[in-house]
């Protein structure tokens, strides 16, 4: 291969890492904002992975803060899948990322190598990415009808604090989970209003925050928690059918490309090609 052309992208990649490293090497505001109160010891579900840790650890310390701030803020939105935190992902990435280097410069490819490297390192956050879509997602989905539990546990005479635990004991999914986590923060003794924050701060739902700053106004303003809750839980029903909707919508432009790739050709052939054989026979 020749060695300008090596030499021509190393430096082009050493350039745009340059580049990264200053604009992500900054602090970050969101992972003060999302661990503020109460810190958690460790991961539930975590295991000692030995090896996999201490590459991570050691991994860490060349990695800008702002990456791994945003790496841990997306795990937490995630739920840490698979009990995975932010040392064994980093593990995990450098692994890959080295592992797929050495790979293609056995087989005489830096070239590839050296493209091959960045790309693997940066795979598994597409996956946390995925794994956090899809947390949000049923989280959306289950905030109406919790929400109405709420209200109903409310409007039955219990405290917020034990409604809310309440709700949370008697239903299963991420929403429960973190409000759970809401309760043994509030159990804890970190403030309500801060609790409450620290939970539209975890989850990153337009929803969840717009029922935590009814919540606090409501509780600043003497306004009742369960007309609060109604008119919450009446909205977020309106948006999961106005969502429904607008998805119902889409099909049909989603259709036309199957439609005329893949069932036009087969309806022509199967309608038009019998009358153009028989015509050629009479001619």
């Amino acid at each position: 291969m020749n060695p300008i052309v090596i030499f021509g992208a190393t430096a082009v990649i050493g350039a745009l890492a340059s580049l990264w490293w200053a604009f992500t090497a900054r602090p970050s505001r969101a992972r003060d904002n999302l661990f503020a109160g109460i810190a958690v010891s460790a991961v539930p579900g975590a295991k000692d992975t030995g090896a996999l840790q201490r590459v991570g650890t050691g991994t860490r310390r060349f990695v800008p803060r702002g990456l791994v701030d945003g790496l841990e803020v997306r795990l937490v939105q995630a739920g840490h899948p698979r009990g995975i935190d932010v040392s064994r992902l980093l593990g995990i990435k450098t692994l890959l990322g080295v592992v797929s280097a050495a790979f293609f410069l056995v087989l005489g490819q830096p070239l590839i190598a050296l493209i091959a490297a960045p790309a693997l390192f940066f795979l598994p956050d597409y996956w946390v990415l995925s794994m956090r879509d899809k947390r949000q997602q049923a989280i959306r989905s289950a905030a109406a009808d919790m929400i109405d539990q709420l209200t109903i546990c409310v409007e039955a005479g219990l405290g917020f604090d034990a409604a809310l635990a309440r709700v949370a004991q008697s239903n299963d999914g991420p929403l429960a989970d973190e409000l759970k986590h809401t309760i043994s923060d509030v159990q804890a003794g970190m403030p309500r209003p801060q609790a409450l924050r620290a939970l539209a701060d975890r989850v990153q739902i337009v929803e969840i925050r717009q029922l935590v700053s009814a919540l606090l106004q409501a509780q600043k303003h003497g306004i009742p928690l369960a007309d609060t809750l109604r008119i919450q839980a009446g909205e977020m029903r309106t948006k999961r059918k106005q969502l429904v909707e607008e998805r119902a919508a889409r099909l049909n432009v989603k259709m036309i490309f199957p439609i005329i790739f893949c069932f036009m050709p087969v309806f022509m052939i199967v309608s038009v090609a019998p009358t153009v054989l028989d015509m050629i026979k009479r001619w």
